[in-house]
């Protein structure tokens, strides 16, 4: 009788959850991003190594969770994006906060720094995470640096710009050597870092955009940042339509020298939401229904739109330039024609 040994092969079954470690403790509601910013600056103050950790939020923007990601030396953290991401994904949250301490007590962003926060947005995007803010805190000590306010990179662009293996940082040690023995290979080597160090270059280049203060309406966020509202005036005069607008970070701005306009700074690549409104219908009572429509124009067009003005003054000075020669022509015509003493007339004969 043969008899047929069965086999049964599994696979396993794992399970994701989320493990709560230590918590944090305020004498305030945990309600905003500024109230888990001052929270995590306390903690990352105590520690004697770059540090790097992710506030989670959800749809209202309120702290879900911290996570720490990495502990690195005394001046540098590695943060593999998966790792940052990993605590999101899980918490549901609807958006993130990357903060990372400088032990040294200078805040200013390295080269790392700036790339990691590109790369965490673009990460965001994909996962429909975004991330909201990069803030570095200074370590034991009030100053701290916000990439969102400084305007250093864009937080609002939607449009993904990035390949998979430039978020991930996969390409970074790549290189172009193919091993042949004629040297070709660190010809392309050198050309490709070439190109790589002028993309960057590019990216950093920045522009100025000048205005008046009349244009400047300062406001604040829910969650208590300070943004200046930046109006745009048609340039046409004869265009009644509401005057389009884009919002900076309040620190972004700043007065011109003699304190009677102002000015900021924004990527040169970069683009920038304006809002414009267009007409959408009309009441009962006749008049014009505006619509909000936000557009992604290019930092480079938005300085030619913001600085209209000022082809409009130099056309109005040329006019008035114009008006004033053709006067002086005028009146140099009718000195010429008009007899001399004519003013003068001559008493009766006797």
């Amino acid at each position: 009788m043969n008899e047929t040994n069965a086999k049964t092969y599994k696979l396993k079954e794992v399970c994701i959850r989320l493990s709560e470690g230590h918590p944090l403790y305020s004498d305030v509601p945990l309600s905003t991003p500024l109230d888990a910013m001052d929270v995590m600056k306390k903690e990352l103050s105590q520690y004697d190594r770059e540090v790097i950790c992710v506030v989670n939020l959800n749809s209202k923007l309120k702290p879900i969770n911290f996570n720490i990601v990495s502990m690195g030396s005394i001046n540098a953290s590695v943060a593999p994006i998966p790792n940052i991401l990993k605590s999101g994904i899980l918490s549901n949250a609807a958006g993130f906060i990357l903060i990372h301490n400088h032990p040294s007590g200078d805040v200013t962003p390295s080269n790392e720094d700036i790339s990691l926060t590109r790369r965490c947005i673009e990460a965001g995007k994909l996962m429909d995470i975004p991330c909201m803010d990069h803030v570095i805190v200074e370590g034991n000590g009030p100053g701290l640096f916000s990439f969102r306010e400084s305007g250093t990179v864009d937080f609002t662009d939607n449009r993904i710009s990035m390949t998979a293996e430039q978020i991930m940082g996969v390409n970074e040690e790549k290189t172009l050597y193919n091993g042949d023995t004629a040297g070709k290979g660190t010809k392309e080597m050198t050309e490709e870092k070439n190109m790589t160090q002028q993309i960057e270059q590019t990216k950093r280049e920045e522009i100025t955009i000048k205005f008046g203060k009349g244009l400047a309406e300062p406001f604040t966020a829910k969650d208590g940042t300070e943004y200046m509202k930046i109006s745009i005036p048609n340039q046409d005069r004869s265009d009644k339509a509401p005057w389009a607008s884009f919002v900076l970070p309040s620190k972004s701005v700043h007065e011109n020298q003699y304190g009677k306009g102002l000015w900021a700074k924004l990527p040169a690549e970069g683009a920038t939401s304006v809002t414009k409104p267009t007409e959408n219908g009309w009441d009962d009572k006749g008049r014009t229904i505006w619509q909000n429509v936000r557009t992604q124009v290019p930092n480079r067009e938005l300085k030619a739109m913001v600085e209209a003005y000022k082809s409009r003054a130099t056309q109005a000075k040329e006019s008035a330039r114009e008006k004033l020669d053709t006067l002086a022509k005028d009146t140099a015509k009718g000195d010429a024609v008009r007899p001399k003493n004519s003013s003068k007339t001559k008493g009766p004969e006797l």
